[in-house]
């Protein structure tokens, strides 16, 4: 395992190509289902969305009506303008009196919409205006017709029915799809009828007609079915994707803000800042140098980010920060060593925790920092935090309710305990160092001070210095301070006078004290980041909650179109923050063909997968036999060309099969454990399919034939039909020529051609207006030159209007219509994909942020402690573990001097033993506990994987993934699993921020427990004493590294001391309990047994060596590693006990083991 740096950031590094390839089909199943129209609605249902939509429907609705009403304006002053062109204007005036009043009227009618109380108040509204605005449109377009017929027995063709249709579909306010179909089937009925009656009615060929024009009309109501399938499923895509970028947002920071809370709860937010931003800036420039070298997507790629081992800058600021004027508190339990020789682990662990949590409660009271825990010992500093004049109360005030909770204790638990406290003002340095497991510290004379003023204090009494008591302005009274003080060393060095305080001067109710409780509650408030109560989203309805009412406020965000009219004639002059974003997105955009002007956003855009391409497809296929049935009835049987209608028909069937066999294949083939057919006909048939959607190329290519096929089956109706110049001299009859084909069955057929290339999903908007404008031209040119005559006699639309305007016109309106909408379309779509890209770009950074956190964490808690606490659920419980066997190590260095050294060589040092630990992190870890001054102290055996009791209330672990069936996860499905059968979470998705524990599973991050039994003694008891092995093997490199570091910086002798800077070692092993203590400060510790012993082995050991227990030598002789007897050694609490070295030569290895020679009698 590589170091706590990097496995805090690594997601998953086994077999990196088959979990992307894994996720990928995963992926690939799950998007077949995220697309369709029912899983869709079902999805916005569940997520309680409906409401909203709805809501945006209706803004969309009145967006797209506006469009309407812009179009159908223009439509009308077109068409009225070229009616004045006639030779006899006076037979068109009812005709453009009608158009005109109809167009008013429809204007009138459809405007009521626009009143958005009114049609929330009566749905009906919608329903009855857009029923009476196409009524309007049917009976002035037919009326017309049957008008001219019955008056002057003009027979003219109908212009708005397909019109008619598209506004239905379309334009037209209706919802749903039921309520348009119904109107969109009557609207056809009519236009079938008045071609019965009307228009055929004295045709030969009566039936071919209306069949002609069924087939037509039906085609038309299935491009405006599948416009709005698509268009709703675009926009409930685009309407979910805004959800899950406000959910994740909210999740995202929550996570963070909850992360964060642990962290600093643990660091000053001085500190913490630093080290976040300086983690953040490795993390990112790893993660730049891993997107230069490598080819996969960081989003896809199991193969986590390499990084270095992160130490503090060798040039620079420490991460450490003087500050000026605080107060120290050093409290230590009297009686302690007695308590570890009668007591059993847990009991005392349990006493330690009701004490410390009582300490913790009051320094928060008290607004005093807790620094850590050394043992028994509890030290704090008050003003670092936060400046406070009155710094050196609060730490007495503290010192006094720490005696009276020790004594609540005593009594409550039947212990003979105490405390002896020690109170001193000064500067000191605060910070972290070393490279792993950092932990809060301060440093400087005057923390020694405040040491030996608790170590020279009396029990039950707080000790402080004459510069503290100058501090408390005469609110307490005191006396001197012991004799043990005046004769100490150190404070005499440092001229301090002690005192003992005794009791307060002032009353309790005195306006000076309780304005200062008040200040220091106020500050405590205001600093306090315990994370337990920072909870806000912990429960899964409430986050939902919160989703919604977020959803709400972005309901104004969601994209209407490109061409919005209701904003041309209500433009603000000052913007909100939310059209400011709207219109900085749209300059990214060009006005003319809607291409992002980043090209390479645009380049993503294009290669896009197209899921819904075998329904555009399907319809493509439908449509072309409705062409071909059109050609059929509409030509002559002798200018058919069989082979080349068969040859498409072919294409466009393989094309239809291969394009929906991966979908029919998931329905009806696939299952839970298979993603993608065994078979080798049947998987190149799906990997086909997949491709198609895929490659942006193919997708092109296939459009390209198909709208070729369409255009090839149309322009048949002409192959074999003489032009004009071939009738020159003949001058053969009209009805003769409409025999070969008829003009406006071929320019309804080019209608659909065009409706057909701007319906195709997923082709880009510049290709399909440009081809589709390339047939308009084309066919306008064939109106207009090569087929003139028969277009020129063909039925007008008005009395004495030229036929061919109105073929023409009809070309225009028609792709005038499609192109706007899929202008709106496109525009939606890239919206959708600017807010994918958002996210995907929230998600990385994120990511890096929640990295960063993830190794602050590390790098403070071992991992499954820091989750147990994100868990939100421990609040004064205690949390431990117990262990058969545990090694424990205490190393100290020799006669350095942090004044006179400085923090930047301990750091050094720290920094070089961590890397040291960084290579013992495999199955026995050796686990960095704490390092006090020049003491690092480790223990191997710390795992909880072999701990034989784990005590933590049943924790509801956070899965802020509150989509676990939803759209484009891409972690959807089963967890993925290594090679030993042991189930990892995956980590890092968009969607998964933090960690999903399950103690149930028996699943950690970094510590991964199987369901098989734990290790014990009983069982294998050789490999439970490996721990002992492992901690004498890693004290050994310690020794080594330190005598590298004192000769690279050339430390030799200092004033007369022969073990300058060397390490003296104490090392014991045994049963052990390790746990959180405390409340507002998780703080992992050990106790018990080998954790004294070890202590005690390291300050009565020998400078240069490893000083060990018998049990513990013997249990090194077994593994041939020498321990040689130093004889009997007083040990505090146990008295004279057996104490042994282990050997090793000159350059730091083991000697062998070498047991005494046997006697005869043996």
């Amino acid at each position: 395992m590589d170091s706590y740096f990097d496995s805090a950031i690594e997601y998953n590094r086994s077999n990196p190509i088959s979990l992307a390839r894994t996720s990928s089909q995963a992926q690939t199943v799950q998007n077949e289902k995220n697309w369709e129209w029912s899983y869709l609605v079902r999805k916005c249902r569940n997520l309680e969305l409906e409401d909203s939509y709805d809501i945006y429907m209706r803004r969309l609705r009145v967006g797209y009506l506006s469009l309407f009403i812009f179009i159908h304006v223009a439509v009308t002053v077109i068409h009225t303008l070229l009616l004045l062109t006639t030779p006899e204007i006076k037979y068109v005036y009812v005709d453009m009196v009608a158009y005109m009043s109809s167009a008013l009227l429809i204007w009138v009618v459809l405007s009521v919409n626009f009143r958005s109380d009114l049609v929330s108040k009566h749905g009906w509204v919608v329903y009855a205006t857009s029923w009476l605005a196409v009524c309007v449109m049917v009976l002035m377009d037919i009326g017309l017709n049957v008008y001219h017929a019955t008056s002057h027995n003009d027979i003219l063709n109908p212009i708005y029915d397909a019109y008619t249709l598209y506004a239905i579909y379309m334009f037209m306010p209706v919802p749903y799809l039921l309520q348009p179909f119904v109107l969109g089937s009557a609207v056809t009925l009519c236009y079938i009828i008045n071609y019965s009656f009307v228009i055929t009615a004295k045709d030969d060929n009566q039936m071919h007609s209306i069949l002609n024009e069924a087939i037509y009309l039906s085609c038309v109501n299935l491009l405006g079915i599948f416009f709005r399938l698509m268009r709703d499923i675009a926009l409930r895509t685009t309407f979910l994707d805004r959800r899950q970028y406000v959910e994740e947002n909210l999740l995202l920071r929550y996570a963070r803000d909850q992360e964060r809370s642990l962290l600093l709860s643990i660091l000053p937010a001085q500190i913490a800042d630093r080290l976040q931003e300086d983690v953040k800036n490795r993390i990112e420039r790893s993660k730049q140098q891993h997107q230069q070298q490598s080819q996969l997507d960081l989003r896809r790629s199991a193969d986590s980010q390499t990084l270095k081992r992160w130490r503090q800058p060798d040039h620079g600021t420490l991460f450490i920060e003087p500050h000026e004027d605080v107060t120290v508190l050093y409290a230590d339990v009297v009686n302690y060593t007695h308590l570890t020789t009668t007591l059993d682990v847990k009991k005392l662990v349990e006493a330690l925790h009701d004490l410390f949590v009582r300490f913790d409660i009051a320094s928060e009271e008290y607004n005093v920092l807790r620094i850590k825990f050394l043992g028994d010992c509890y030290y704090c500093v008050a003003g670092l935090a936060n400046p406070n004049a009155d710094h050196a109360k609060c730490c007495v005030d503290l010192g006094l309710r720490m005696i009276k909770d020790i004594r609540d204790v005593r009594e409550k638990r039947h212990l003979n305990i105490d405390m002896r406290i020690g109170v001193h003002s000064g500067d000191v340095l605060s910070g972290v160092i070393g490279a792993a497991k950092w932990q809060f510290d301060i440093w400087s004379k005057d923390v020694d001070i405040a040491n030996r003023l608790e170590a020279t204090g009396a029990t039950g009494r707080v000790h402080v210095s004459q510069k503290t008591l100058s501090l408390l302005d005469g609110e307490y009274f005191f006396e001197d301070g012991t004799e043990k003080a005046r004769e100490d060393a150190v404070l005499q060095k440092h001229g301090i006078r002690t005192f003992l305080i005794k009791s307060l001067r002032a009353p309790m109710h005195d306006p000076r004290r309780r304005m200062r409780e008040r200040q220091a509650k106020k500050l405590s408030e205001v600093s306090k980041s315990n994370f337990m109560h920072n909870s806000t989203l912990h429960q899964y309805n409430q986050v939902r909650n919160q989703a919604k009412l977020e959803m709400c406020r972005e309901l104004d965000k969601m994209p209407i179109g490109r061409i919005q009219l209701t904003k041309v004639f209500r433009r603000s002059t000052r913007l909100t923050q939310d059209e400011i974003e709207e219109e900085t997105f749209r300059r990214n955009i060009s006005s003319c063909c809607l291409f992002f002007r980043i090209r390479n956003w645009e380049l993503q855009y294009m290669k896009e997968p197209d899921v819904m391409l075998k329904y555009s497809i399907a319809l493509a296929w439908v449509i072309y036999m409705g062409l071909l049935t059109i050609q059929l009835l509409s030509k002559d049987a002798r200018y058919h060309y069989w082979y080349i209608d068969g040859t498409t028909i072919i294409l466009l069937t393989i094309l239809l099969i291969v394009s929906w066999y991966k979908k029919l294949w998931i329905m009806y083939m696939s299952d839970a454990d298979v993603s993608s057919p065994s078979s080798r006909l049947s998987g190149f048939f799906f990997r086909m399919s997949d491709e198609m959607q895929r490659n942006v190329v193919i997708r092109v290519v296939m459009y390209f034939l198909i709208i070729f096929s369409y255009c090839a089956v149309a322009i048949m109706q002409v192959v074999g039909c003489s032009s004009d110049e071939d009738y020159a001299d003949l001058d053969p009859s009209y009805e003769e020529r409409v025999q070969c084909f008829h003009p406006w069955i071929l320019t309804n057929c080019m209608t659909l051609v065009i409706g057909m290339s701007f319906l195709f999903t997923r082709i880009p908007f510049i290709i399909k207006s440009c081809f589709s404008a390339l047939i308009m031209i084309g066919y306008a040119v064939l109106v207009v030159s090569e087929f003139n005559y028969i277009y020129a006699n063909s039925p007008s639309t008005n009395v004495n209007f030229n036929a061919k305007y109105s073929h023409i016109l009809l070309m225009i309106i028609t792709f005038g219509i499609f192109h706007l909408m899929e202008r709106q379309t496109e525009f939606i779509a890239k919206v959708d994909y600017n807010w994918k890209r958002q996210l995907i770009k929230k998600q990385e950074d994120a990511l890096i942020t929640n990295d960063t956190i993830k190794v602050l964490l590390t790098n403070i808690l071992p991992t499954h402690v820091a989750d147990f606490y994100l868990s939100n659920q421990l609040q004064n419980e205690l949390y431990y573990e117990e262990y058969d066997n545990v090694a424990v190590m205490f190393a100290s260095i020799k006669n350095f001097d942090t004044d006179k050294i400085g923090l930047r060589v301990l750091n050094e040092i720290i920094c070089d033993f961590d890397d040291v630990l960084n290579k013992y992190s495999q199955s026995l870890r050796v686990e960095k506990i704490k390092v006090a001054n020049w003491t690092y102290m480790a223990a191997c055996g710390v795992d909880v994987s072999r701990s034989e009791q784990v005590n933590a209330p049943q924790l509801k672990f956070r899965n802020v993934s509150l989509m676990p069936n939803g759209r484009r996860s891409r972690y959807d499905g089963a967890r993925s699993s290594n090679a030993d059968g042991v189930q990892r979470v995956p980590y890092g998705n968009g969607s998964n921020i933090a960690l999903d524990l399950d103690l149930e599973r028996g699943q950690y991050e970094g510590n991964v427990i199987t369901s098989g039994p734990r290790i014990s003694t009983t069982q294998n008891g050789s490999s439970s004493n490996e721990v002992v092995r492992v901690m004498a093997e890693f004290a050994l490199d310690l020794m080594r590294t330190m005598r590298r570091f004192n000769t690279e910086n050339m430390q030799t002798e200092y004033e007369g001391s022969t073990d300058y800077g060397m390490l003296r070692i104490g090392i014991s092993h045994g049963r052990a309990m390790a746990g959180v203590v405390g409340i507002s400060k998780p703080h992992y510790d050990i106790w018990g047994n080998p954790v004294n012993m070890a202590s005690r082995m390291d300050s009565t050991g020998v400078p240069g060596r490893i000083q060990v227990t018998e049990n513990t030598a013997l249990k090194l002789r077994e593994f041939n590693i020498q321990c040689n007897y130093r004889g009997m050694t007083f040990v505090k609490g146990r008295g004279n006990i057996p104490t042994y070295i282990i050997g090793t030569d000159s350059e730091y290895q083991f000697l062998p083991h070498r047991p005494p020679a046997a006697t005869k009698e043996d």
